[in-house]
């Protein structure tokens, strides 16, 4: 996300951007722990002391600390300086829950050497979702052309208040097809997810190749790919 106006600014000191986890998401599953990158661009005519405080915060009073961040210049006048620090996120940490995924902002206080500030609560921001699982996932190795065949699968959602996972209800999961010989996917159709995350549908086989289930995911939850699939088809009968 662009940098937004500060709520506190004294001299030229001045955001460039902010980046958390190299620009992707941040998806965290049921018991898991991830250490991820904030890197801070600024910019000052004195030079840049530190980016201190910096913090994470999410929905529903959700806080993450990011550790201390090394500026170093990036130009040769020394104005302009990329800080770079870490964060981690803990599923069991007890400071996460269900409700605190989906969009999550910086807020950080930017030093200059001459004493100049640029303060902000929201300078950037980043998504933090919980992860899918497609699991599963079957289907026959073999048919004749133009057979009937079923393929299966189960979509569910990190849960991280309980460090398990619960079937996703109500979710739009498509199927992906793949030619032998190809590198590319198309989607032939779409199926929803029973009260069991569980769905099931048949197509008729139209050459061998490979099959996939794909779920996009939404603002809290993260995408999922199923394993793949391979079936060989015959001649008819």
């Amino acid at each position: 996300m662009p940098a937004t106006v500060p709520e506190t600014s004294e001299g030229d000191t001045g955001l460039v951007s902010v980046v958390v986890n190299g620009g992707r998401t941040v998806e965290l599953g049921p018991s898991e722990t991830r250490t991820f990158p904030v890197e801070v661009t600024a910019t000052d005519r004195s030079g840049i002391r530190t980016v201190d405080p910096i913090g994470l915060w999410g929905p529903n009073y959700a806080t993450l600390k990011v550790g201390p961040m090394s500026c170093v210049p990036v130009d040769a006048t020394g104005t302009v300086s990329r800080c770079t620090g870490e964060a981690t996120v803990e599923a069991t940490s007890r400071v996460l829950f269900d409700d605190q995924a989906g969009s999550w902002f910086v807020d950080l206080r930017i030093q200059a050497n001459d004493g100049d500030r640029y303060i902000s609560k929201s300078a950037g921001g980043f998504s933090l979702k919980r992860t899918a699982l497609l699991d599963e996932a079957s289907g026959p190795a073999t048919a004749s052309d133009g057979e009937k065949i079923r393929l299966n699968g189960r979509l569910q959602r990190a849960m991280w208040d309980e460090h398990g996972y619960i079937p996703q209800q109500g979710t739009t999961v498509y199927l992906q097809f793949r030619a032998d010989g190809s590198n590319t996917w198309s989607t032939l159709t779409a199926v929803n997810t029973d009260h069991e995350g569980r769905f099931s549908l048949q197509v008729a086989a139209s050459g061998s190749g490979t099959y996939q289930w794909y779920a996009p995911g939404d603002k809290w939850t993260g995408s999922a790919t199923s394993a793949e699939l391979p079936v060989t088809v015959g001649p008819g009968q």
